[in-house]
């Protein structure tokens, strides 16, 4: 069973009809108060404003108007209370900023996503540098939309990170590729990203992702889970800890971009992963650039003396695929072989 933080989606409060604004400057608490007061049942309480107007109606009203900054957009907060409720002392800290509860509306589409599970996994296989055989898909998740269109990733994870919907959407993509994978009888290792920050607690949040891969008696060793925006990582004793959960249970563990930043070299050097992705702009135009030749060539020679496989992901032409073939790379990824899909391929001839 997971936690709450991890399968409910957020929601905007639909029976509150008495808002409480608060701001950081009175001269924005002010100008708030000039612009709404024709629109709605508004009372300047001093320290903050009070309205009397249904919420969902009143953050769709606020989203749409253009009479604030962004500075000054971030220095609202709101708290929404029950009709017969009043704001007590201390209530300020109880609020969140404005910018929330207008991405919470302008998040739909997200939480139609995640309400219905409607996570759809594409494909995009890896190839081995030796033999030019697929040995692995990285699992790309992608959300379909209750109008049937697309919703990309980058889109879900943004609208996921400012909602507090990060923790939910990470965990059905992690399950929804392991599924997905299945069902298309793949026999190959499987690539999953994750973000190292929608888990607090790898034994309590990664329950359903372990519980998933054993009832669809997915072999374990099979399963890659890859950090995403591991230059970001700022805690790495909790990345440590979720890696090494990972592997003591049999899974196989990999860094992305690394290459990109000290902090990846640092966490290569820390973790050891069983494979290193390496970061997409030193792979870039490597047949026409002698720095990034130096560089990859350090990096591949790094990950064979610590034991880690080396992947170069991002290669678009045969130029760029020769060049990292004669450094001695182990896996390749790229548009050359083949573009992220919802079906996979049997075998890859490069374009």
């Amino acid at each position: 069973m997971s936690c709450e933080k991890c399968t409910t989606t957020k929601t905007l409060p639909e029976d509150s009809k008495k808002i409480v604004i608060f701001a950081s400057h009175e001269y924005i608490l002010s100008k708030f108060f000039t612009i709404f007061k024709n629109r709605f049942e508004i009372s300047n309480e001093n320290d903050y404003l009070l309205i009397h107007h249904k919420f969902d109606d009143f953050i769709e009203i606020i989203s749409s108007a253009n009479d604030f900054t962004e500075i000054e957009l971030e220095n609202i907060t709101i708290l929404p209370l029950e009709p017969t409720s009043s704001p007590t002392f201390g209530a300020y800290k109880n609020a969140k900023p404005l910018t929330y509860w207008i991405n919470l509306y302008l998040s739909k589409d997200l939480k139609w996503i995640l309400d219905n599970e409607s996570i759809i996994t594409y494909f995009q296989p890896i190839i081995d540098a030796h033999t030019n055989q697929i040995v692995a898909y990285e699992c790309l998740s992608r959300g379909l939309k209750m109008d049937g269109t697309i919703m990309p990733p980058n889109l879900m994870f943004h609208s996921a990170r400012k909602t507090e919907m990060i923790f939910n959407l990470d965990r059905q993509c992690r399950i929804s590729a392991i599924k997905n994978s299945k069902l298309k009888k793949i026999d190959k290792m499987i690539f999953i990203n994750f973000t190292p920050t929608s888990i607090y607690n790898p034994e309590f949040c990664l329950r359903d992702t372990v519980k998933t891969a054993t009832e669809l008696n997915f072999d374990f060793n099979k399963i890659v889970f890859e950090v995403v925006e591991s230059d970001k990582v700022e805690n790495f004793v909790h990345l440590k800890s979720i890696l090494d959960f990972y592997i003591r249970m049999g899974f196989k563990v990999a860094l992305d971009d690394v290459g990109s930043g000290y902090s990846s070299l640092n966490l290569l050097a820390s973790l050891k992963p069983n494979i290193v992705k390496i970061d997409i702009e030193l792979v870039r135009d490597i047949d026409k650039d002698i720095a990034k030749k130096a560089i990859v060539s350090s990096l591949v020679g790094i990950c064979k003396e610590i034991g880690s496989l080396s992947l170069a992901e991002g290669i678009e032409t045969r130029g760029e695929m020769e060049m990292l073939k004669s450094i001695g790379v182990d896996l390749m990824q790229g548009y050359l072989f083949g573009k992220p899909s919802p079906e996979t391929l049997e075998e890859i001839t490069p374009k």
